[in-house]
């Protein structure tokens, strides 16, 4: 089986040799983009972490003939972990594509599904294949776990044996359901480590063989059912030689022995439109130790039955939905007790006026999990430092409610404030009765005024931050506020911006600290491409006993490139004179700025090279179809009046499209320079967004921590909210290089794929309806949705440096 999966691996990827002839001679032979980062980061101060650390980020696209594309991206530091580890730190990968093809090469990772291979990197190869039909192959194979010593001197290193593995999954899409099948698995080389490790480690040689089928299909019309079963079986140890006492369901695909178990996890799902909105209900049951080689982290011994329902009103001004739902562990009766919670949540958005908007809503999810307090970012020293504060925390219940309110919004000025409430509590009871210092609560109101010039490219901030906490009979109290300001020279080239906050913090009322910062920075760009930023940042801390200072630097630049190209020129055929057109019986006309002339079947070889020009591939199918009859007409005359009028009509019909591009390109750069007026303003309400759901998370953790579903939810809203964050920062770094009408004629490879993706759409609408307002609305939605997802290609989420509300 494995030999057959490694067969198929290198078939696949040898399928990319093939070549598109069509496309040689009728785009550059060669072409290549991308970029490279580099960070350079001082450090002065009381903390122990090196004075000097660097980070080189880079990712390549090299194209040759439009036919394949090679990306390549790599990353690299110097950063001493002080210890080996059996992960690779620094990376290498490339992703070269042809057509339907897609091959990863290098330190890359793959996801199949949550109970198999779930985004674990491994350094080999793998390979996507999702052609048009309904077919679709996915394959790997490479190392997951390089082979580390134990060392007794450091006792903190992560010892493994070297791990290697392989997948396949397939799918098949019939006219109402679809079909999956994934293979997973991973073994240990029991001879890639010489040193023997203490017992208490449990280190031993493993082996991991995973498979899970998929399916989904729709009834009713409307309603659609997701459903995914996966068995999982691991053998702890590959060097015991006492054979299982039954052969296991996966005994074909892994070597069994006495320490091999099997385990199972389902998931269903269902979702049906209701109105304005929609209803579902899931069902989820893990086996307890339930794993996988392909994830890195893996939730079990659980049941899950969930409800929830969401509903638009009033023309979309009210949004409700509704989740609530029975969670129960200890599937196997193994523990001593057992755990049973009945969750729930509920939120509304108002939508009173393009002015003011309100949210509120309420949550009793429990879940564990760990994030740093939002004070914590006005301690840090460095951005690309993780902070060590594990805040264990735990809620039953949280309320919130926000109001959003804009002032004013006109071309020139923008004013907007912002306030949010949020209350949590938590009571921990005994044998039906609170334990001591068991009841606690939480009380946090942020603030915000924001006010922006758009035209002098200056933006100012002012906000506040209070938090009020109660455990049993202590309390503490944090506060402060933050001031911020942001401001373009130049044409926009040069960005600065400055913040100053401080935040106090009391214990029982006796004073604990002060912290105070300033930051700095500053962002120029120059030749289009090269990007240059620096940025600074003073810390300073008082307690009653100490002061202490720290001060850190951040250099980097930025170099992004699209600009090398290789072109053979074409010899100009020199027309026949009028007088030789006559003699041989010829015809000559002219259409725009092109001549035709020559015989009737050399003028319709040449109509025929136009119509299948490049500037011609994208013409919409239903286009093609009215071209083809027309240009069947031009074929069929045989006398050269006729012939010509026939032509002109073809070459009219064609060209129209033409016309379209050139009105597509002009609504596309309008669109361009709308979305960038509001762009940093939706990047304060993102952060905002983000901020406040860091901050509830923070808070639940601290109180109940044994509430999984609630900070579950809540992680995956975080993680949400930061992908947007990080996203938008991305696709606003893009559209400010996108400052003239050339960005839309001669397209980056961005740009280039969008236009190439909702040419036919837009030229269908604006067929249809002629109307600019309605293509400008949907290329609106469309470009944003596309440079999102784009963004999560480009950018690590993990990598979020907060503007504003995170200095509150």
């Amino acid at each position: 089986m494995k030999t057959k999966l490694l067969i198929l691996f290198i078939g696949c990827t040898l399928i990319v040799s093939s070549q598109d002839l069509e496309q040689i001679g009728k785009v550059p032979l060669f072409r290549f983009n991308g970029g490279i980062s580099g960070n350079g980061v001082f450090y002065d101060g009381t903390a122990n972490r090196d004075p000097y650390t660097y980070f080189v980020n880079g990712n390549l696209n090299f194209n040759i003939s439009g036919v394949y594309n090679i990306p390549l991206s790599f990353s690299y530091t110097n950063q001493d972990f002080g210890y080996s580890t059996p992960f690779k730190i620094n990376r290498l990968s490339i992703h070269p594509s042809y057509k339907w093809v897609t091959t990863h090469i290098g330190d890359v990772s793959m996801t199949f599904s949550p109970y198999t291979l779930n985004d674990h990197q491994f350094t080999g190869g793998g390979v996507d294949l999702t052609p048009n039909g309904p077919f679709k192959v996915s394959a790997l194979y490479g190392r997951f776990l390089k082979p580390t010593e134990y060392n007794p001197e450091i006792p903190e290193a992560i010892p493994s044996y070297k791990r290697m593995g392989f997948g396949l999954k397939t799918s098949y899409t019939f006219d109402k359901f679809s079909f999956g099948l994934i293979v997973f698995s991973a073994k240990d080389d029991e001879n890639s480590i010489q040193n023997i490790s203490p017992v208490e480690l449990e280190l031993t040689p493993k082996e991991n063989t995973v498979v899970s089928t998929e399916t989904n299909f729709t009834f009713f019309e409307k309603a659609k059912i997701n459903l995914e079963y996966a068995i999982s079986g691991v053998t702890e140890d590959t060097r015991v030689l006492e054979p299982r006492i039954s052969s296991g369901i996966l005994s074909f695909l892994l070597n069994e022995n006495l320490t091999t178990n099997y385990y199972n996890a389902f998931n269903a799902h269902l979702d049906y439109p209701a109105g304005n909105g929609s209803v579902g209900i899931g069902y989820e049951r893990i086996d307890p130790n339930y794993r996988t080689f392909g994830a890195y982290y893996f939730n079990n011994d659980l049941e899950n039955i969930s409800v929830n329902a969401s509903q638009n009103m009033f023309n979309s001004k009210l949004g409700i939905s509704i989740n609530a739902g029975l969670q129960r562990d200890n599937l196997d009766k193994t523990k001593n007790a057992e755990l049973q919670r009945i969750v729930s949540a509920f939120n509304i958005t108002y939508t009173a006026s393009d002015k003011l908007s309100i949210n509120t809503g309420y949550s009793n999810f429990q879940s564990y999990t760990n994030i740093r307090d939002q004070f914590d970012y006005i301690n840090e020293v460095n951005q690309f430092e993780n902070i060590d504060t594990l805040n264990y925390r735990q809620i039953s219940q949280s309320a919130n409610l926000g109001v959003n309110y804009t002032l004013k919004k006109t071309e020139n000025k923008q004013q907007a404030i912002n306030l949010n409430l949020t209350y949590q509590s938590s009571d921990n009871k005994q044998d039906g009765r609170t334990i001591e210092n068991g009841i606690s609560n939480f009380y946090n109101i942020t603030s915000a005024y924001t006010l922006g010039y758009p035209k002098k490219s200056f933006n100012f901030s002012l906000a506040t931050n209070v938090s009020y906490n109660t455990v049993g009979i202590t309390n503490s109290l944090t506060f402060g506020p933050t001031i911020s300001a942001t401001k373009s020279f130049f044409d926009k080239k040069l960005r600065t911006n400055f913040s100053s906050s401080y935040n106090a913090a009391f214990n029982n009322s006796e004073k604990q600290n002060d912290i105070y910062n300033i930051r700095l920075g500053g962002n120029y760009s120059f030749y289009e491409s090269h990007n240059l930023h620096l940025n600074l940042l003073s810390l300073f801390r008082n307690t009653d006993t100490n002061k202490s200072n720290d001060f850190t630097v951040t250099l980097g630049y930025t170099y992004t490139f699209d600009t090398f190209k290789i072109k053979f020129k074409k010899q100009n055929k020199t027309l026949l004179d009028e007088e030789t057109i006559s003699k041989l019986g010829t015809l000559q006309f002219r259409y725009r700025s092109t001549t035709y002339s020559g015989t009737i079947p050399e003028i319709t070889e040449q109509l025929n090279n136009v119509k299948n020009s490049s500037r011609f591939q994208n013409i919409p199918q239903d286009k093609q179809r009215n071209l083809k009859f027309l240009f069947l007409a031009v074929q069929q005359q045989t006398k050269s009046e006729a012939y010509k009028e026939k032509a002109l009509l073809f070459l009219e019909e064609l060209y129209s499209y033409e016309d379209f591009l050139k009105t597509y390109d002009r609504i596309l750069q309008e669109v361009i320079i709308s979305l960038k007026e509001d762009m940093q303003f939706i990047d304060f309400r993102l952060e905002r967004s983000f901020i406040k759901t860091k901050i509830e998370l923070d808070n639940i953790q601290k109180k109940e921590p044994e509430k999984v579903k609630e900070i579950e939810s809540l992680k995956k809203e975080l993680s949400n909210r930061q992908k947007k964050l990080v996203g938008h920062r991305w696709m606003k770094k893009k559209f400010e290089n996108y400052t003239t009408i050339e960005i839309v004629k001669n397209p980056d490879t961005f740009m280039s794929e969008f236009k190439s993706r909702e040419g036919q759409n837009v030229y269908q609408l604006y067929e249809k309806e002629k109307n600019v307002k309605k293509i400008n609305l949907y290329l609106e939605s469309q470009i944003i949705d596309f440079y999102y997802n784009k963004s999560t290609e480009e950018v690590n989420p993990d990598k979020l440096e907060l503007r504003y509300i995170d200095k509150i």
